[in-house]
């Protein structure tokens, strides 16, 4: 490639000839946008972690604007692990010849004992003048990966490395703050009301321990095909919740909590775009508990058959659905879309409150959403869904609160994702990543 031949010709030899010189131990230069070569770290343990440790730098990396990083499986197919004492003339030609980066790492990875320490070399052409450095970064909690992949990132970048927004970041308002919540009956007093109805099998509605009064309690510990066999039939109008069948109970991995987990659903709620939410909830459970809040938009995606709760309504199988005549098809989704539009929502947001292990006693949790800017544009239902997974067990809920965050004075913009291809389906990223980009690596070769 004619560009990095310049770099080579004009930078790269004079650089590596002074390769005895004191080290530059600026950051990385601020001139252009950084194409991002994180070469596999040489690995002196078990050849794992020098891997998890490069990983770990691209994910970071990625979440800086300025980088464009290349990712794992085409730096593997041009170059094996690289050492930190690795020619840097080899590198070079790596870095500017075959992957077009002008930012480089790598380095090499050892233990001693709980001890992880990373020689790491930095080659740096983003700049008027290449720049390098090479240090040690070392750490022996039970961490030490991502410690190090945040001081060697720091060190790249010149400055603190991005932390999300992390639980506990904002304090909880006051009952009197929060106000009314927006959905109903969230410490379940009215029975049902505002969710879906028990099952009397996976969930049910009982009396909580004194001073609680009704609370949600959920099993996860149940046989998997006769619990959804049941709960296909609910849906189908074909079983009575005050009937319920026996299921047995079941620990194993082949469980409901360790494959599906029970979900109990709240009722629609209008969502408010730009808007931040606080969620709150007491649980008593054994750690693989969440509450969800989901966000909904129509889609004509949706309007491409019916619902198989529909089907059962009408008395009509999937088989004599698709024999009809495609303008007979459309009218009956049409007429089934109007009469039950929620029918016909798909989910476009997702955010959850990670409930802590409880073991036998209560705790409150409360976190606002989204973590960052205001609710997206597109949701226009949001639904409280209730989790509970594994261990396979019993799990309580109660006090299920969503209000509007009472400190928020103006609609917010949405933030995206600060990782690439976040939430892009493979044929998408495939499609995207097609595209030529700009930037040293698109310079077509001589």
């Amino acid at each position: 490639m004619r560009f990095f031949a310049g770099i080579l010709a004009a930078v790269g030899a004079a650089w590596l000839a002074a390769g005895a010189r004191a080290q530059d131990t600026a950051p990385a230069s601020q001139a252009v946008k950084a194409y991002v070569v994180v070469f596999d770290f040489a690995d002196g343990a078990d050849g794992k972690l020098g891997p998890a440790l490069s990983d770990s730098l691209r994910l970071k990396l990625r979440r800086n604007e300025r980088y464009e990083v290349i990712d794992r499986l085409t730096t593997q197919e041009f170059a094996r692990p690289l050492g930190a004492d690795a020619d840097r003339a080899d590198a070079l030609k790596l870095m500017a010849g075959k992957l077009g980066a002008n930012l480089g790492l790598y380095g090499t990875v050892r233990t001693d004992g709980a001890k992880v320490t990373a020689d790491v070399v930095c080659l740096d052409l983003t700049g008027p003048q290449p720049a390098q450095w090479r240090k040690t970064f070392s750490d022996d909690t039970e961490r030490a990966r991502g410690v190090i992949a945040t001081a060697i990132v720091e060190a790249v970048t010149g400055g603190p490395d991005w932390t999300p927004p992390q639980y506990g970041d904002e304090t909880e308002p006051t009952a009197k703050e929060l106000g009314k919540p927006l959905n109903a009956n969230g410490g379940f007093e009215q029975g049902a009301a505002g969710w879906e109805a028990p099952d009397n099998v996976g969930t049910f509605l009982v009396p909580g321990p004194p001073g609680r009064g009704t609370i949600l309690r959920v099993r996860t510990d149940l046989e998997r095909d006769p619990w959804l066999e049941y709960r296909r039939a609910l849906r189908m109008g074909k079983a009575d919740p005050s009937r319920p069948p026996q299921v047995g109970r079941d620990t194993s991995y082949g469980s409901v909590a360790g494959l599906e987990g029970v979900h109990f659903a709240g009722e629609w709620i209008r969502a408010t775009p730009g808007r931040r939410y606080w969620l709150t909830a007491d649980h008593n459970g054994q750690g693989g508990a969440k509450v969800f809040v989901k966000g909904f938009k129509r889609t004509e995606h949706a309007m491409d058959g019916l619902p198989e709760s529909s089907l059962a309504a009408m008395g009509m199988t999937p088989e004599q659905f698709a024999d009809l005549p495609p303008e007979k098809r459309k009218a009956l989704v049409e007429a089934d879309a109007k009469k039950n539009p929620m029918r016909y929502v798909r989910e476009c947001y997702r955010w959850y409150l990670n409930c802590k292990d409880a073991k036998g006693e209560w705790k409150h949790l409360a976190a606002p959403f989204p973590p960052r800017g205001g609710l997206p544009a597109d949701v226009e239902w949001l639904q409280i869904q209730v989790y509970s997974y594994w261990p396979p067990g019993e799990y309580l809920w109660d006090n299920v609160h969503l209000y509007a965050d009472p400190r928020q004075k103006a609609p917010l913009a949405e933030e995206k994702a600060r990782t690439p291809h976040f939430g892009k389906t493979s044929d998408v990223v495939e499609r995207e990543s097609a595209q030529p980009r700009t930037g040293p690596a698109s310079n077509p070769a001589d």
